[in-house]
This record gives structure tokens, C-alpha cells and sequence, in this order.
């Protein structure tokens, strides 16, 4: 007689190879999932968990965690590789991936035999929304910090060597007025236009990226959507 655990897990196998690669949506996986439930020789339900393929029981008015009675002191597949592992093991022989059942996973939702099944969500879909909740400041600074760099540089060799910005050089120390024009001076306008460009890049960057991460805290994130 044929296992019916047994064909349920490779019918699930089949259905996450084909929700991964993108041949079904994830409605049409969530859909098939519930109708791999199953009703044991006690009237228990069995079903199967979207996420993990881990099988729930329904026990004392609630979705538990459990073995089926067919899989007690038997085998799982590690669904990466297919290798057969010790149903105790939490990683897989051969690949090091987690078997499938292996390792911990909270339960469930309280629900009857005819909801949904255990708190186990499908997957997100291919090319569905990545939430950004927040920049990083270090990252930001580093960035702007070096457009302001390059950008520093080149307005300080303009202003070294050439009349622009005539009025604002004039009002500089002497030895800068002195120089203006010679390659001492381009030098010494370039450095100093360097630094200032740096900290002044640098502060808009992390000013930016703080600004921008506490208006994401206040609407949940920023949603982008892949391709």
C-alpha cells in the first residue's frame, strides 16, 4: 500500500521546484499545498509545511509539530541534493544543506481541521517587493564623502590656476593670492579643495541617510519591486 506521507512529500517537492522556478504563482502553490492534507487512520489531519515541508498534526484544538506515523524512526530527503539522511539529522551528509524536518521550527496558528493549517506562509515569489528599512550612515558618508573628494579637487585646481572664482580666492589668506596661477599654487588649491570637499560630501551623506531612515521608520521601509 502506498505511503500517502510519502507521496505527499514528493508531490510538495515537485511543487517547490516548479514554484521556484517560476512555473506556477504563488497562489497556485498555496492552493496545491492545501489539498496535500491528510486525515490518518485516528482521525488525525496532517499537513505540510510551505516553508520548511515540515508536517503538522492537529492536536488539542491546535497545529503542532509532529512526525506521521509512516516517518517514525525512518528516513528524510534533504530536498537540495535528494540524499537520504537519519530523520534526527539537521544537516544533510552529503550537500550540508537542512534536510527536510531537520531542525527547529516554532508552531502554529490555532485553527479547525477546515482553516488555513499551521502559521507557515509560502514563500515570496520570484520578482516580488524587497522592503529597504533603512541605509547604512557609514556607507553613505564614504560615498558622498569621495564624490566630494574628486569634486574638490577639480573646483580647487580650477580656482588655482585660472580667474574662476576671482572674488571668493581674493578673500583668501596671501599665500594663496600669491600663488594663484603657478604649480604651487594648483597643488595647494587642490589639497585644500580635497579636504573641504570630502567632509563637506561626507556630512550631506550621512545627514541624507539618517534623514531618509527615520522617514522609513515612520512608513515601514521603502518597496522595491524585482524583476
Amino acid at each position: 500500500m502506498a505511503d500517502p506521507f510519502r507521496e505527499a512529500e514528493a508531490t510538495f517537492t515537485f511543487l517547490r521546484e516548479k514554484f521556484e522556478a517560476r512555473k506556477i504563482s504563488q497562489q497556485e502553490f498555496a492552493d496545491s499545498l492545501r489539498r496535500l492534507r491528510i486525515k490518518d487512520e485516528e482521525g488525525r489531519f496532517w499537513v505540510i509545511g510551505a516553508r520548511s515541508g515540515k508536517w503538522y498534526a492537529f492536536e488539542n484544538d491546535e497545529w503542532v509539530e509532529a512526525k506521521p506515523p509512516s516517518l517514525m524512526d525512518k528516513r528524510v530527503i534533504c530536498i537540495a541534493c535528494g540524499f537520504e539522511n537519519d530523520i534526527e539529522a539537521e544537516r544533510c551528509v552529503r550537500c550540508g544543506g537542512r534536510p527536510r524536518g531537520a531542525g527547529p521550527e516554532s508552531a502554529v496558528m490555532k485553527a479547525g481541521p477546515g482553516r488555513s493549517g499551521p502559521a507557515e506562509t509560502v514563500p515570496d515569489a520570484p520578482g516580488g517587493e524587497v522592503v529597504v528599512r533603512s541605509f547604512d550612515v557609514v556607507s553613505f558618508l564614504w560615498f558622498f564623502g569621495v564624490l566630494g573628494l574628486f569634486a574638490g579637487i577639480v573646483l580647487g585646481l580650477l580656482a588655482g590656476v585660472t580667474g574662476l572664482f576671482a572674488a571668493f580666492v581674493e578673500r583668501l589668506p596671501g599665500f594663496f593670492v600669491e600663488h594663484r596661477g603657478d604649480i604651487l599654487g594648483a597643488l595647494t588649491f587642490s589639497i585644500v579643495g580635497g579636504i573641504l570637499g570630502f567632509a563637506t560630501g561626507a556630512a550631506a551623506g550621512a545627514a541624507a541617510a539618517a534623514v531618509s531612515n527615520g522617514v522609513m521608520s515612520l512608513v515601514g521601509g521603502l518597496k522595491l519591486r524585482r524583476s
